[in-house]
Formats: C-alpha cells, structure tokens, sequence
C-alpha cells in the first residue's frame, strides 16, 4: 500500500465511521421513550447536578451512594415517566407530558450519587439551555457523540491492519444490537463499552501487527480509550487490567510485548494510561462510588444460592449481552437472538480452528472468565445488594472475546483469501439484524410487546421524530456500511503479509 494512500485512508476511514456511528446512535436515542434506559433518571439528574457543581449529594435520608440534588424540576419529572418498565405490554404512551415549571428548584433523587463525574459533566451541559423534553433527547445525543467518537477511533486502528478484514469482523460482531442501545442511552457504561473496545483493538494492533511506525499513533489511541474507559465506572480500571492481561498471554510473540514497551515512543502514552488508570481507582477507592445506592439484602441468600441461580441463568445474561433492551423488558425474537450470536460463534470457530494451542487457551480463558467474573463479584457483594447483576455489565471483557478471535484467525495464511469475502457477507447480516432490532424495539414502545403489527393501536406512543425516519437512518446508514466494506474489501489485496525477520519468528513463534 502506498505511503499516501497509508495516511489517506485512516483519516477517511474515521469521518465516514464517525458520521455513521453518530447517525446511528442517535437515531437509537430516539428510538426509545424518555428514560427507558435502566437507571436514566438517576444518571440524568447526576449529569445536571455535575454542570451545576453539585458533586456531593445529600446522603442523609438513604443508603451509601444515593441522595438528594437540588435541581430544576424537569428531573424530579423523569422519575414519573418509568410507568411502561418491567411492563412488556404496556406502551409508552402511558407517561405523563412533561409541563409546568421545570426550572423550579427541587429535590431531586440519584443512586449514582458517587459515580465519577467526567461523563456526567460531558452530557449535562445541555441542561444549561432552556429546558424542555428536548433536553433529554440533547443529552443522549451528546452521550452518542461521545460514543461515536470511539466507534471512529477502533475503525481507524483497524482499517491500518495489515490484514484488516477478519479483525473487522471481530469488530462488527462484537458490537451487538445491546451496544448500540447503551451507546444512545444516558448511562456511562456506554464510553465503559465503546471505550473498552477501543483498547483492546489497540492493545492487540500493537501485539499481533507490530509497526514502528504506527506505535506512537496507537499508543495515543490507547490514551483516549483508556480515559473514556477507567473514568467510566468503578469496575472499569478491574477490567482494564484483565484486558491487559488477556491480550499479553495471546500475544503471538512474548518479545513483540517487551519491544513495545522498551520502546521510547511508546513511554509517553504508557506514562498517560498508568496515571489514568491510578486515577480512576483512586477515585473509586476515595469517593466509595461502588456503593449501589439502591439495594435489596435477601437475607436467606448463601453464596451457594448465588453460583447456582447465576450458572441456570448463564442463557440470560447471553441474551442481554445481545440485546434486551429498557429496564430489561424488550426481548428480541429468538431467530435474531441466534444470528446475533452465530456471528460471533462463527468467527470464534475459526480462531479455535487455526490459533495456536496457546491463543485457543486465552480465547478459552476470556469466554470463561465472562461467566465467572460476574460471580465471583455477586458472592462478594450479595450480602449486602443480593444478585442484582446484568449481563451488560460483563460487555467490556465479553466483547473481547470476538475482537481476539478476529485477530487470531488473520494471522492464518489459510484465511487471508476468504477474509474479504467473509467480511463482506458478515456486514451484510449484522446490517439485518441491528435494523430489525430498532424495529422490534420501537414497535415494544409504540404497540407493545405482544401487540399488532400491521395497525396502531388507540393513542400509540410517538417519538420525537418521525418513526420512518428513524427506521429510514438505520437503513441507509447500514447500506452506506456494506457498499463501503465492499469497495474498501476490493480494493485491497487480500494477502497482506506480516513481516518479521526470520530470528524473530524463530525465537518467539508458538508451535502447536
């Protein structure tokens, strides 16, 4: 590849992600009802309070980690239009209109009362303007810019592989139809998910596709991925450094680990991650924000009782990495359940079947760890909040999972011909499958779950914007995705060979 064509295509690469990311996202925002996103009204009168420099809450009245704001009323108002959650069958249409004087100062309750502030007082700026139901809609919009913008910064590192396409499958497979739902959420596990994504497709481009002269441009790649992500939530710098370990341990080449770091290019962005990462423990550890706020002890619970109940509901958890969308009551119809998964089943069997017995081990390891990881924290905590884990919560090591297996399966000479074609097709279905699940989760909010689907029913819930046009951005963005796959597919050769000198791979390759 030529060198301006090297430095061409990346930029390119992040606009037109960005732009689609964006669009996207955004059209997710509005494809909910206000607050139909766990814990919304929490997380919104958390972000007002944030801009408003309230960064302590009145704790007085309730458990650790929840209290009162003093905020304008429009946020008191969020709290009462829950009525449609848990409730399947039960529209949208059932909120109350948002009215009166929302400007009125009052107290206001949050369970995140702890949470580290850094996306709070990204998303709450819009509260600053004029307030109005728009204001909700502005500040999910600002969470998808945010999430965008990591979106565009994993397809950049991608797209500069040297063989790009079965990492880009990891990479599409990874995003379910659930990422795409908490990144148009206002929730801050959205730049915990995008951004963990982010790090671990630059941890792995270091690794498994070493280039001197990229090392100084993932290294700061790797700096913003890491600040979205331990700043995130309190788990986030927990999981940061499983990812770590996981990508060292799959590494092809122990020594290509070392030669990174050694380095000198690479000294300032590691310097930078390190401080991030103190950071956001720090604050953790000082600010207490891993107190739930919202409990409910069950006091016949034993730890036992915990392992049991989360093993039998392994099959949930799965479904609601893919996708159950609202307040855990918008379930997606089984088919789509399964091609959801089967892309990443797919891609999972070819790294088993052409990885070294070591990266087969790690890819293991990571697929065993998104089940244990969540129950080993549950039976830590269960005393205290009994089991109130959420498959989402295991997304930033559960999407590693297919990223590895995208990187593992390019590096056998094997595939390199069919990595095109099997790119191509792979955003082709998941084009399919995240369009019909707007769709299904749109008809939950307007119809009902179980309701028609060839007529409206008497008063149906309406969005903001037109619900054609939130169907029509999902459809041309995701046809702007596969007409550019497919070009940018054909336009390079299929066979990008590694280079490494032949000391090199004698002393660090894996025979199997």
């Amino acid at each position: 590849m030529s060198s301006s064509r090297t430095t061409r295509f990346p930029a390119r690469a992040f606009w037109f992600s960005f732009a689609i990311s964006f669009l996207l996202l955004g059209a997710w925002s509005f494809a909910s009802p206000h607050m139909a996103s766990p814990d919304e009204p929490a997380h919104a009168a958390k972000a007002a309070a944030t801009v408003r420099g309230q960064f302590v809450a009145d704790e007085s009245e309730f458990n650790a980690g929840r209290g009162n704001f003093q905020l304008p009323a429009l946020f008191d108002q969020a709290w009462n239009q829950t009525c449609f959650a848990f409730q399947p069958d039960t529209p949208a249409s059932c909120s109350p209109e948002i009215g009166g004087d929302l400007e009125r100062i009052t107290d206001v309750t949050s369970h995140v009362a702890r949470y580290n502030p850094v996306y709070y007082a990204l998303i709450g700026t819009p509260t600053l303007a004029p307030l109005s139901e728009w204001t909700f809609a502005s500040m999910r919009l600002v969470s998808a810019l945010i999430n965008a913008f990591l979106i565009a910064l994993t397809i950049t590192v991608v797209v500069g592989l040297r063989r790009p396409f079965l990492p880009l499958f990891g990479v599409l497979a990874a995003m379910t139809p659930m990422t795409f739902f908490i990144g148009g959420s206002m929730t801050p596990q959205g730049p915990e998910v995008f951004g963990s994504l982010l790090v671990a497709v630059s941890l792995l481009a270091l690794v498994f596709d070493p280039d001197p002269d990229r090392i100084r441009h993932r290294g700061w790649v790797l700096v913003i991925g890491t600040a979205f992500f331990v700043l995130a939530r309190g788990l986030s710098p927990a999981y940061l450094l499983m990812i770590i370990v996981f990508v060292v341990l799959a590494a092809p080449r122990f020594v290509t680990v070392w030669d990174t770091i050694k380095d000198r290019r690479f000294w300032g962005p590691l310097a930078a991650c390190v401080g991030l990462s103190l950071v956001g423990v720090v604050y953790t550890l000082a600010s207490g924000s891993l107190a739930l706020g919202v409990v409910y002890p069950d006091p016949t619970l034993t730890a036992r009782d915990v392992v049991t109940t989360m093993l039998r509901g392994t099959d949930y958890y799965l479904e609601q990495i893919l996708g159950t969308f609202g307040w855990g009551d918008t379930h997606l119809p089984m088919l789509l359940l399964i091609g959801i998964g089967g892309v990443a089943l797919a891609l999972g069997i070819l790294a088993m079947a052409f990885g070294s017995w070591r990266e087969r081990s790690v890819l293991t390891l990571v697929v065993l760890a998104s089940i244990v990881t969540p129950i080993a924290l549950q039976v830590a905590s269960f005393r205290e909040s009994g089991i109130v884990w959420q498959g989402k919560y295991i997304l930033p090591i559960a999407m590693l999972a297919p990223v590895l297996a995208g990187f593992i399966a390019a590096r056998a000479d094997a595939l390199t011909r069919a990595s095109a074609g099997l790119v191509r097709t792979v955003a082709a279905l998941v084009a399919i499958l995240q369009v019909w699940a707007v769709v299904v989760n749109i008809h939950r909010y307007v119809n009902g779950a179980n309701g028609p689907w060839t007529e409206l029913i008497p008063n149906p819930w309406a969005p903001l914007i037109p619900v054609v046009l939130i169907v029509g951005v999902q459809v041309a963005c995701w046809a702007s995705v596969i007409w550019v796959v497919r070009r940018w597919s054909r336009s390079l050769d299929a066979v990008q060979p590694i280079s490494e000198s032949p000391a090199r791979a004698a002393t660090g390759s894996e025979a199997d």
